[in-house]
């Protein structure tokens, strides 16, 4: 379905003469994830997770390198990774032989690539539909509290590794946080951590109408409870590869504007593949909850990290009248490696500071390059050498591998 919206796109774009040149999409536009993998040659094996609260998770592993045998031992070093906000696990591969989970596969790690809840490809549950508002009530605390130990459950239970590595981007990061927090026994079992852009604080983000929304969250939050709307955003639509063929693709005019529209992260246009556009909007963006955001808008109000406010409920919730703070100071025991970049418009360089300052056993590790930005993590075209060979470097270490 997803290829013959393509092919047609490509057909009433070339009809309609907005683009004179023969049109010439990235050859990579149009896979999902699973075709990813198999297009790049590597073996994978996709599995079903349940965590606690009934939501079905889907995780992808791809357990040796390209042209490695199948006989390739289980008791690799383990390292599971998580996507941001309204994104996919497809974020970690999507630069090919130069991305962050190809690259870990072939040094030698078995790499798990995990969906959070909400998320294109982990739509299930045991009783509940994604119609439902039931649902999307969870934020970045459930997916930290929840979906993250079902993964490390699931790596433990496939190839024995008591002790895996994590790395998040983005809320990836912020749920790894809220489970150090939260969850000192999974903690335990993470042997390094390296967190992309976490976003924590957001004192100095520069994101457009953010000030705004800070202001207005809580009749926001009323309003689409009320109409029975407080349900996913920005979930997956097959519209939006269409469209970004039309308008994104590097034979038109518009694709300088869907640089710009993605540069309200931070502006760096060196870092970003303009041909890569319709291959990022194959599969983003992938959905998430109101809640989700809702609990950023609190935090960011408050400058206060803590579990979601129920406001008039909080009592019924955690039995005190305000929401708990996580208690950062608790996570002094493992390697927390915290990345960010100065040109961030999420969270800014006094924000990842201050989250450094707060958790004990973190460690700051400040991109080099000027114009870094959020998403450049997961999309910039020199990621490899900015950040993903220092990682490896320090994953190897860790496993004297």
């Amino acid at each position: 379905m997803q290829s013959s919206l393509v092919v047609l796109t490509i057909l009433l774009v070339c009809l309609s003469g907005s683009v004179k040149a023969k049109i010439w999409l990235h050859p990579d536009t149009g896979l999902n994830l699973y075709q990813f993998i198999a297009k790049y040659g590597y073996y994978y094996e996709n599995y079903t997770v349940e965590t606690k609260d009934n939501y079905i998770l889907n995780t992808v592993r791809i357990p040796r390198a390209r042209n490695e045998n199948g006989n390739s031992t289980s008791k690799k070093p383990a390292v599971l990774l998580l996507h941001g906000i309204w994104s996919n696990p497809q974020d970690f591969i999507i630069k090919g032989d130069s991305s962050l989970g190809f690259l870990l596969a072939e040094q030698g790690f078995d790499v798990f690539l995990m969906a959070s809840r909400g998320n294109t490809y982990s739509t299930g549950h045991l009783t509940l539909s994604t119609d439902s508002v039931k649902y999307w009530n969870f934020s970045f605390h459930e997916i930290g509290y929840y979906d993250i130990p079902a993964n490390i459950d699931l790596i433990s239970n496939l190839n024995g590794n008591s002790n895996i590595s994590f790395i998040g981007h983005s809320q990836g990061g912020t749920a790894f946080v809220s489970l150090a927090a939260t969850r000192p026994e999974y903690r335990a079992r993470i042997s390094v951590a390296h967190l992309f852009a976490p976003v924590v604080y957001m004192d100095y983000s520069r994101l457009p109408l953010f000030s705004a929304l800070k202001s207005v969250h809580e009749d926001l939050e009323n309003l689409l409870t009320s109409l029975q709307l407080n349900k996913g955003i920005l979930t997956y639509s097959p519209l939006v590869l269409p469209l970004a063929i039309m308008f994104c693709n590097v034979n038109v005019s518009t694709v300088h504007a869907c640089v710009d529209l993605l540069g309200l992260v931070g502006p760096n246009p060196n870092q970003l593949d303009p041909a890569m556009l319709t291959v990022m909007a194959t599969n983003n963006p992938a959905g998430g909850s109101f809640k989700q955001v809702f609990h950023y808008l609190q935090v960011a109000k408050s400058s206060k990290f803590k579990l979601y406010d129920y406001r008039s409920d909080n009592t019924l919730m955690y039995s005190t009248s305000q929401a708990p703070f996580y208690n950062l100071s608790s996570i002094d025991d493992i390697p927390i490696y915290i990345w960010y970049g100065i040109n961030d418009y999420f969270s800014g360089v006094l924000d990842f500071k201050r989250l450094i300052r707060e958790i004990p056993s973190a460690i700051s590790k400040v991109v080099t390059s000027p114009l870094w930005n959020h998403i450049d993590f997961v999309f910039a075209n020199k990621g490899k050498f900015y950040v993903y060979d220092e990682v490896i470097n320090i994953l190897k270490d860790t496993y004297d591998i």
